[in-house]
């Protein structure tokens, strides 16, 4: 038994209109309800996992805004019974590249257990404002994907996330105050937030090697083996590192699940761009193990197996 995929939906930032974090979730969290025919009233939780967002702000909470945005219900969260079932349960969950699998995660739990039907993990990210020159591009992007419960063996069925803390200091961000200078206006604040960046030198290399080693040993505890993975899904969490750890785990390319130039850069929706790559192609409804894998700062590293079943289709969001 485990989580079922009900649809996943990720897109960039629509040069229209100002890319809001919120904006992004908002638009993604609709599209993915209307690819699997669900209504915003359906969803008893919503865990948003986005982390950067517009003029470096940090509150308020997103979940909660994004959950009447988008017309979910509000009142008390569901209890799992199937009576006084009113309310939606959204809050913010932060853990960055690897927040989607965590949410995933946390969601699954509570299917399983009953307390909730059908969950919802939105993601947003967007370049905030960057103190530095030599801080990395971010592409405005936001994501969301449905879970259900699956009585069949098909799903979301182990989860494991490892952290490499002798590397944490390989990449940083933070927010810093700066005072404002001179003479201020009546309406001018004393300062303003900048977010600070910063990346050093080996961070891509050590980022493979700790993916690299995570990876064996969560498919040891499983008594699987790499050749046991039909398809390979890694979120492009820098530039230039699926390649290199494609190599390191010996997975033929044509395992691999690639995510489009257009959501190359994205940073807490590149799990989700990933699986909609996966879906699209047709080749997550083919393999019947197929691992999911996030890595990021801390050096965190996030895995999931998703376990399919031959006759068992995810949403095809090609239609």
């Amino acid at each position: 038994m485990g989580t079922h995929i009900e649809a996943a939906c990720a897109r960039v930032g629509n040069g229209g209109r100002k890319a809001t974090a919120r904006r992004l979730a908002d638009d993604a969290a609709r599209a993915c309800l209307t690819l699997a025919g669900c209504r915003p009233a359906d969803v008893d939780m919503l865990i948003n996992v986005g982390v950067y967002r517009e003029d470096s702000m940090g509150e308020p909470a997103l979940a909660a805004l994004i959950q009447e945005d988008i017309g979910a219900n509000r009142g008390q969260p569901p209890d799992g019974g199937g009576r006084g079932r009113s309310g939606t349960f959204s809050f913010d969950l932060l853990n960055g590249a690897c927040g989607v699998i965590t949410a995933i995660q946390v969601e699954s739990g509570l299917l399983r257990a009953g307390a909730i039907r059908l969950g919802t993990v939105v993601s947003s990210d967007v370049p905030p404002d960057l103190a530095g020159p030599g801080a990395p591009f971010l592409r405005p992007a936001g994501g969301a994907i449905l879970l259900r419960w699956d009585d069949s063996p098909a799903g979301f069925t182990d989860f494991c996330t490892l952290t490499f803390p002798e590397y944490e200091d390989l990449f940083t961000s933070g927010l810093e105050w700066r005072e404002r200078r001179g003479i201020r206006g009546p309406r001018e604040g004393t300062g303003h937030n900048r977010m600070v960046v910063i990346v050093k030198p080996g961070y891509l290399a050590r980022l493979v090697d700790c993916a690299e080693e995570a990876t064996r040993r969560f498919l040891r505890r499983l008594g699987l083996g790499v050749e046991d993975i039909d398809l390979l899904v890694p979120a492009p969490s820098v530039p230039d590192f699926v390649d290199p750890l494609r190599a390191r785990l010996a997975v033929p390319g044509d395992r691999v699940a690639y995510t489009p130039e257009d959501l190359e850069g994205s940073h807490t929706t590149g799990p989700i761009a990933a699986l909609q790559a996966a879906i699209k192609s047709g080749r997550l409804g083919e393999a019947r193990n197929t691992l999911l894998l996030a890595a990021g700062a801390g050096i965190t590293v996030a895995l999931a197996l998703y376990r399919q079943e031959p006759e068992r289709r995810v949403t095809d969001l090609s239609r």
